[in-house]
């Protein structure tokens, strides 16, 4: 716990003498077996960083170059959010650092031990015989969501999935009759449920159970009707949580508010936490919400933190959807929060084991720097930075995000994305390795057309109608366009594998009412191995324009490699080995005209079977020129195709075959069937041999020890 202490101007001249005689490798230290009526030198360090941050706050008056704040190793129970706001801030010739002692681990963690858990005595009404004997318990008032031990993130008990009953509602949740189960704790149950469609995961509180009915009732909304899955009906899309009767497994854990009771399975012998807060460090400027101008903090840099032990957001009734709910706006759901930021960073930090997100920056977010964080093992997403939703104030852009490495993420809201940007735009975007991930790597968004009329929680919400005015004339993209902040962003470099592991409908990189001018360059795509039919490695979505796609390398990757739809500009880059089956389509073209579209210098490359190269949507109505959807057709003649290669190594007719097809259709000029001569594909190497096709062809090497993390 932090030692409570005053601070006058006394205090700061005795510090100030001191520090100016202590070590010069900082100007304040801090320690967890610190004291806070110290002076803050290395010799008596402060205990909190709150203590550090009001020394700060009074050195910075006298002292014009950078101020720095070296934390010691060790762990530092963080018990209130630390808020640094604008009197925090530094300047452009001052930055504020808080960073790690040399060599050292300062571990910020915002769990508090349980101390009191002890072996059970007599009956416990509904625990399964297995788990008899093996569970401690411990008084505890308090509600918390998650728990943890040494080894990361405990699960909570939980029922086998099963498939809901049609009829249900967002409210409501039919289960069927042999899943039925006469479970206790009603006011701490939770239900998980996929409601209806595949690429979203809700966590619902319970607010009535009626075991007659099979019906559970929630008191939050789900983000759509709790119906079998869409195109998964077999899949089991729900489960219940937190109940006694289903702790049957080492780890798991039950929390019964109403008796004040917490039934533990350990599966080792380490010191068990729980969350005490969401958010660990939040930086905080004067946000003016429905204003034209915010005023921002400036200039502070958190650099070789560890974060730990943070607790699992919950939705609310006023919460505001981000795309499909995946992600919700200007929540504190993340452990280090940017709101209202320029200039700002948070660089070489570690982020593990909690409940939520590691990393937001939200509404205004300008130049902020994102930078070599480790962040693993997480129930929400990795970094978001989400601006303002769609109307005329546009204050996020020109973000840093680089060189991090994000992998399993969304164990717990398992839609969540590695990296997500929506709203925000001029952002650069490299060098990121992505993998592990239950849902989509990155996602690159805005608001699609059709929820400028909408008022729901997904989207509607975030309109900033005071701005927008009549939104019923937003009808076209044109209209849109200036209210879709998600442009000119740069994605390159970045490595992204093994995503997609549990939901479908998604993909590596995704992008979506994101605007104009965005480019997707030199990435490295590889290994989305679930047998999934409903998946990509890149997809632009419904409606989305004027995307550039170039230089990108998307190897071992199921289903589909690359949907292209609308005026997307997709040269020179290579497609191997789409894992086949379930669907085997390298280039699925999905929405038209493709007018303005353009498919040049890439290569197709097999070396097993193919589905098709390029696959498009036949006419479902208006004698074929639209598909069931009422979009035009995307047809290949219609963009600017021309000097593909492609390679089929078990069936060369059928690359032939495509060259010939397209020749047919007066297209594809230059297109033709060779092996490319890649230096060991097998191996994941993509280089070109001497005497290539693909190089007379004009294709243009990529250089693939410049993608991912940077050495």
């Amino acid at each position: 716990m932090r030692t409570k202490c005053t601070f006058s101007v006394l205090t700061s001249l005795l510090l100030f003498s001191a520090h100016q005689t202590a070590s010069a490798q900082a100007d304040f230290y801090v320690a967890p077996n610190g004291n806070d009526q110290g002076t803050g030198s290395l010799e008596d360090p402060f205990a909190s960083i709150e203590r550090a941050k009001l020394a700060v706050r009074e050195l910075k008056k006298s002292k014009q170059a950078d101020i720095k704040v070296q934390l010691r190793g060790g762990r530092y129970e963080i018990s209130e959010t630390l808020t640094f706001s604008l009197a925090d801030s530094g300047s452009e010739n001052s930055t504020i650092s808080y960073a790690a002692y040399p060599n050292e681990t300062p571990i910020l963690s915002a769990g508090a031990a349980i101390t009191n858990l002890k072996p059970t005595t007599g009956e416990i009404e509904g625990l399964p015989d297995i788990a008899k004997g093996k569970v401690l318990v411990a008084d505890i008032k308090a509600d918390f969501r998650t728990l943890y031990d040494s080894e990361g993130i405990l699960p909570r008990a939980s029922s086998p999935g099963f498939i809901t009953r049609e009829g249900g509602g967002r409210n409501k949740i039919l289960i069927p009759k042999s899943a039925l189960k006469n479970w206790s704790n009603t006011e701490g149950l939770e239900v998980l449920v996929r409601p209806h469609h595949a690429w979203i995961r809700n966590i619902l509180p319970v607010s009535k159970f009626d075991y007659e009915k099979a019906t559970f009732h929630t008191s939050i909304d789900g983000s759509y009707v709790a119906n079998p899955l869409h195109f998964l009906k077999d899949t089991p899309n729900c489960w219940v949580e937190n109940s006694i009767e289903e702790l049957d497994k080492p780890g798991e854990w039950v929390l019964n508010p109403t008796e004040g009771k917490l039934y533990l399975w350990p599966r080792n012998d380490s010191k068990i936490y729980r969350p005490l807060l969401n958010e660990i460090i939040r930086v905080e400027g004067d946000i003016d919400f429905k204003g034209p101008k915010d005023t921002p903090v400036t200039h502070l840099t958190f650099d070789g933190l560890t974060f730990m032990h943070g607790e699992r957001y919950t939705l609310t009734k006023d919460d505001a959807g981000l795309q499909h709910d995946w992600d919700m706006l200007d929540k504190d759901n993340a452990l280090v929060r940017f709101r209202g930021t320029e200039h700002c960073t948070i660089k070489n930090s570690h982020f593990l084991n909690s409940g939520s997100g590691a990393i937001r920056v939200d509404l205004h977010g300008m130049f902020n720097e994102v930078s070599g964080n480790h962040i693993e093992h997480l129930g929400g997403g990795g970094i978001l930075i989400a601006g303002y939703g769609p109307g005329t104030k546009d204050v996020s852009r020109k973000n840093f995000v680089s060189n991090n490495h994000i992998h399993h993420v969304g164990e717990i809201y398992w839609h969540s994305p590695g990296l997500f940007i929506w709203q925000s735009g001029e952002n650069q975007i490299s060098n990121n390795y992505i993998h592990h991930t239950n849902y989509t790597g990155l996602i690159l968004s805005g608001c699609m057309l059709d929820f400028f009329q909408k008022r729901g929680r997904e989207l509607g919400r975030t309109l900033r109608l005071h701005e927008l005015g009549n939104t019923k004339k937003i009808k076209t993209d044109e209209d849109a366009i200036p209210y879709w902040h998600s442009h000119d962003n740069l994605i390159e470099y970045n490595e992204i594998s093994h995503s997609m592991q549990k939901l479908g409908d998604g993909n590596a990189i995704y992008i979506r009412g994101a605007g104009p001018n965005n480019i997707i360059r030199r990435n490295y795509v590889h290994h989305l191995i679930t047998p999934m039919i409903m998946q990509c490695a890149i997809r632009t979505d419904g409606g989305q324009r004027g995307t550039i796609i170039n230089e990108n390398i998307i190897y071992k990757c199921t289903s589909q490699g690359m949907m292209l739809k609308l005026n997307t500009t997709f040269e020179n880059n290579i497609i191997a080995d789409v894992i086949y089956p379930p669907r085997g389509y390298y280039l699925s073209l999905r929405e038209g005209p493709l007018t303005g579209a353009s498919i040049k210098h890439n290569i197709f490359y097999s070396s097993g079977p193919v589905e098709d190269f390029i696959n498009e949507l036949e006419g479902k109505r208006a004698g074929g020129t639209e598909d069931r959807r009422g979009r035009a057709l995307a047809r290949v003649q219609d963009a600017n195709t021309g000097a593909n290669l492609f390679y089929s190594a078990s069936n060369p007719e059928q690359a032939q075959a495509m060259v010939d097809k397209l020749h047919s259709l007066n297209t594809g000029k230059g297109s033709i069937a060779a092996d490319p001569m890649f230096a060991d594909p097998s191996k994941g190497n993509f280089q070109l041999k001497p005497g290539s096709p693909a190089l007379k062809m004009g294709f243009k090497p990529i250089d693939q020890s410049k993608i991912g993390l940077l050495k």
